[in-house]
């Protein structure tokens, strides 16, 4: 499978604050057309995600309960790129606040083309344990707690630092033994490869990247977010 080249973002001049939340005009671009386009044209991914995920590899939606009127918001990320982590631990909090508050539905793609670029497999075992989590109920959670102890780019993730993180999100006897079994047995890894392809197909070649309610942020706007994560929402 056609894997996206390595993440193009650099460190930028930061930006203005964007208002995430509160600025942002919805704009169908051609990235969502095709990711529409992908959900429904009869070659599309088929492999089944968790309850939360979309269809075609469409990503792993938090919060499918949010109102009509809330901000749409989508992050592609890879768990062993430097800069979604940066972001990640910036915005972590005012994201939970966000979903909590119902200003936000936050859907994640996890993507894995580092494990080529980096000579593993972290990043895709990284992102079959994100969907298991996401069938505990409990990714938000365990998506912060991952980040916070992302190793040195190359040095990857251990299972162990998957299961602690579920623990930490509260998860504990036949639901942490569940989660175990959904990480070890490579439950979502066709999801995960659908999630690559997908976004491949979508012309997204860079993490993270971030669309909001159809609209690409900028990177400058996003090394805004990275240095304040609170402009996440003003």
């Amino acid at each position: 499978m056609t894997r996206p080249p390595a993440p193009k973002a650099t460190t930028q001049p930061p930006g203005a604050p964007i208002g995430l939340i509160a600025g942002v005009v919805a704009a169908v671009i051609a990235l969502v057309a095709v990711v529409v386009f992908l959900a429904v044209r009869d070659d599309s991914p088929t492999a089944v995600g968790s309850a939360a995920s979309l269809p075609a590899g469409g990503g792993v939606v938090v919060n499918e309960d949010a109102p009509e009127d809330a901000i749409e918001v989508h992050i592609f990320e890879d768990f062993q790129c430097p800069f979604c982590g940066v972001l990640e631990n910036s915005i972590s909090d005012q994201v939970k606040e966000a979903v909590a508050a119902d200003e936000i539905k936050m859907t994640y793609t996890f993507m894995t083309f580092l494990d080529s670029n980096l000579g593993n497999d972290s990043s895709s075992r990284a992102a079959n344990a994100a969907v298991c989590s996401s069938d505990a109920g409990i990714l938000l959670d365990w998506h912060a707690s991952v980040f916070e102890v992302q190793p040195s780019e190359g040095a990857g993730y251990t299972d162990e630092t998957f299961t602690r993180a579920a623990e930490e999100a509260g998860l504990s006897g036949t639901e942490l033994e569940t989660f175990n079994s959904c990480m070890a047995d490579g439950t979502y890894d066709d999801y995960v490869e659908d999630m690559a392809t997908a976004a491949n197909e979508a012309g997204v070649t860079s993490t993270p990247t971030v669309i909001v309610n159809g609209e690409v942020v900028s990177p400058e706007d996003i090394n805004t977010l990275m240095e304040d994560g609170t402009t996440l929402t003003q």
